[in-house]
C-alpha cells in the first residue's frame, strides 16, 4: 500500500488550474464546436476559413475539453503533486506549441512587439504565458510544500 503524503498546494495555483482554466477551456470547447471561424481568425487574422477543415476544429474543442476535465475532475481528486505535476507539463508542452503557431503566424518582429499585437493576440498571450509561467513554476516545486505534521488540508 503507497501512503500519500499532504502537501500544500499555492492558493494562487488552485485558483487558476481548478477554476480559471477549467471554465476558459470548456469555453474553447464550445467556440471551435460552434464559433470555429472567429476561433481561426482569433489566431490568424488572414485566414481563410472553409468548412472542409471543420473536423479539425471538432478535434482541438476534444483537446480543449480533455484539459478542461483534467484540471476540473482529476486534479480536485487527488493530493498527489507527481500527477499534477504529469498533467501540467503536458499542458505545459502545450502551451509552447500553441505560442510557436502564434509565432510562425505573427513572426519574430510581430511576436516580440506588443504594440502591434490586437486584442486577440493579448488574449492568446495572457491565457498561454501567464498560466505557462505557473505551470513551470508549478513543476519546478515553486510554491509546492508539504503540510505541517497534525494539520490536514
Amino acid at each position: 500500500m503507497s501512503r500519500t503524503s499532504h502537501v500544500h498546494i499555492a492558493l494562487p495555483y488552485r485558483i487558476l488550474f481548478l477554476y480559471i482554466e477549467p471554465l476558459a477551456a470548456f469555453f474553447g470547447t464550445y467556440t471551435n464546436l460552434f464559433q470555429p471561424e472567429p476561433y481561426l481568425l482569433s489566431l490568424s487574422p488572414n485566414a481563410v476559413y472553409s468548412s472542409l477543415t471543420y473536423p479539425i476544429y471538432a478535434q482541438i474543442a476534444g483537446h480543449d475539453l480533455l484539459f478542461s476535465w483534467l484540471q476540473a475532475v482529476l486534479l480536485r481528486s487527488t493530493s498527489s503533486v507527481k500527477i499534477w505535476k504529469i498533467v501540467l507539463f503536458g499542458m505545459l508542452m502545450c502551451d509552447v506549441l500553441h505560442l510557436y503557431g502564434s509565432y510562425v503566424v505573427l513572426g519574430a518582429e510581430g511576436f516580440f512587439n506588443p504594440q502591434t499585437w490586437r486584442w486577440e493576440e493579448w488574449i492568446t498571450f495572457i491565457m498561454t504565458y501567464g498560466p505557462g509561467l505557473l505551470r513551470a513554476a508549478f513543476c519546478l516545486g515553486i510554491g509546492v510544500g508539504k503540510v505541517p505534521k497534525g494539520k490536514n488540508s
